[in-house]
């Protein structure tokens, strides 16, 4: 998707083939979508979303201020609540203690610290979950590689490559699960087709539910920096 910027507001513009109209909407992340047909001029579709810059300027409006965790705030990494103690003379970065995060350090490293530990956590989760769901479908992810994407939560590539945002591990544990399940099913069907939801729902059961949960909380967890 190319990042384009509408007035005072950047927002992320897209061309698709099953697309018959110009577009706009807010994604789970929080984002701006302009879609238009794949015939359609780009000039035309910015030219709809500069009629439509009310409607832009609400939605960046909305928006959650970024987020940094700091000393007794409480967070939730994979399903698990916790609260951060900060303990300066800490030696380790990061020492998960029943529901306490103690984080070492100076405090303006807590947020960076804190990140790292939850990315670690969830790759390890992330990588045994998706070869345990790859199995069932006799597949096999090439590479599984986290990253800090703003309109998806995952992704597979033709050479079944599995991308996943790391923010997802702030969600609950269906939501992750949904996401690692999607993903491992495209490694079957590289498509939205009927065929593929079939296969999401024979690895995953709560996927409207974790649908549900991402459309009212997707924006929060974009808002983690």
């Amino acid at each position: 998707m190319e990042k384009i910027k509408i007035g005072d507001y950047f927002l992320f513009f897209e061309k698709k083939r099953k697309t018959k109209n110009i577009r706009l909407r807010l994604n789970p992340s929080g984002n701006i979508i302009l879609t238009c047909p794949w015939y359609c001029r780009k000039a035309k579709a910015i030219s709809f979303a500069e009629e439509n810059l009310e409607w832009i300027k609400k939605q960046t409006e909305n928006k959650i201020p970024p987020i940094r965790f700091q000393h007794n705030d409480t967070l939730t990494i994979l399903g698990t609540t916790y609260q951060i103690c900060h303990n300066p003379k800490h030696k380790y970065g990061v020492l998960c203690q029943e529901n306490l995060l103690i984080v070492g350090g100076d405090a303006e490293f807590i947020h960076r610290r804190i990140t790292d530990f939850a990315k670690k956590e969830l790759y390890v989760y992330i990588q045994e979950k998706a070869f345990q769901l790859a199995e069932k479908l006799n597949e096999k992810p090439h590479k599984i590689t986290l990253r800090n994407t703003s309109t998806r939560w995952g992704s597979c590539s033709s050479r079944k490559d599995l991308n996943f945002c790391w923010k997802l591990v702030f969600a609950p544990r269906f939501v992750i699960d949904y996401i690692i399940a999607h993903e491992v099913s495209h490694l079957k069907e590289m498509n939205h087709s009927s065929a593929f939801w079939k296969t999401v729902a024979l690895l995953e059961s709560e996927q409207a539910e974790a649908q549900i949960w991402l459309r009212k909380n997707g924006k929060y967890l974009q808002a983690i920096i």
